[in-house]
Formats: structure tokens, sequence, C-alpha cells
């Protein structure tokens, strides 16, 4: 546990400017993501020694202070980084390997609970953008970006990028005014 929690520490400093211990007492007092991947261990932390109750009751305590539902089942790897983590929900039979990001509302999980053991895993060297979708028994492969709103439903091969390109189009309404520009 605490092996991973340093490597998870150390990527904080691609975020932070002040040195050690500040930026570790800032992020623990008001960075929701690396509060969640604290959380996250140690409840893995019980849960991997079979001890009852606290585990759950820890991932519990993340959702609520943080809005991160991080199952302490799932096995992930050291360096994990959790950026605006609200909304975010990884399963627990998730893998995902080190030096991984994760944005906000991000899923990672079965696509039904009947399902619910055939959840994605994810290599070295992840990013996941907000609003991403993993879902079901898929394999993503190392250093692959995954963009913003992307559903994922299939392999992904190392060193590939997944984004959703639906070019933004702006047109007026109709009967709307025009603004006029002096």
């Amino acid at each position: 546990m605490f092996d991973n929690l340093r490597a998870d520490t150390r990527k904080l400093k691609l975020i932070k400017t002040k040195s050690a211990p500040w930026y570790v007492i800032e992020s623990l007092l008001f960075e929701n993501g690396y509060q969640a991947v604290v959380l996250y261990r140690l409840a893995h932390w019980f849960k991997r020694r079979g001890i009852p109750f606290f585990g759950p009751l820890i991932a519990r305590l993340s959702l609520f202070l943080n809005g991160v539902d991080v199952s302490p089942s799932a096995e992930i790897g050291p360096g994990l980084m959790i950026v605006h983590g609200v909304g975010l929900v990884i399963g627990g039979n998730t893998r995902i390997g080190a030096d991984a990001m994760l944005l906000q509302q991000v899923t990672v999980g079965a696509s039904k609970y009947e399902r619910r053991n055939r959840m994605p895993r994810l290599g070295d060297n992840v990013f996941v953008a907000a609003g991403a979708r993993l879902i079901g028994d898929i394999e993503i492969g190392d250093n692959v970006f995954i963009g913003a709103n992307a559903v994922v439903t299939q392999n992904v091969p190392s060193g590939s990028r997944v984004t959703v390109d639906a070019p933004l189009r702006i047109e007026p309404q109709s009967g709307a005014s025009q603004p006029s520009v002096d």
C-alpha cells in the first residue's frame, strides 16, 4: 500500500508548485482526487487482507466526501492520479496499470449487473478524459489516450488515441435576431 501511495503522491508534482511536504498537506486538505486515491488505497488494503467492514466503509466515506466511487476490490497500480474526480466510478473487477490519469465523470465498469465480473483492464500510462465510459470485458493497452465523452466497448491497442470526432457547429436559431457588431 505505501509503495503505491508514494508513487501516487509523486504524481502530484505534475500539478503542484510547492515543495514537499507542503504540496502533500495541501493536497490532503483540498484535492478531492488525491483524497479519493488515499482512501481507495486504504480501503483496498483492508479488502486484500480480508478484514470485513472497513474496506466498504472507507469506500463509502470517499463517495460521501469526494463524489468518487472506487470499489475496494479494483486492482490499481502505482501512480494513480484522479483530477476533479467528482462523478468518477470504478467497478470492483477493474484492473488498471501504473501511472493512470482519470478525470471527472469517468465510468469504468460492466455493461450490466449480470456481467459484473467482466470489467475493463487498462494498461500502463492510460489517460481517460472527462465523461469517458469504458464498459465491459475489454482490454485497453499501454500508452492510450481516451478522449472526452468517448464510449469504449471494444479493445484498444497500445499507443492508440480514442476520440469523439464531432465537429462543433454553431448555427443561429431560426427567427432569432442577429447581434449587431459595432
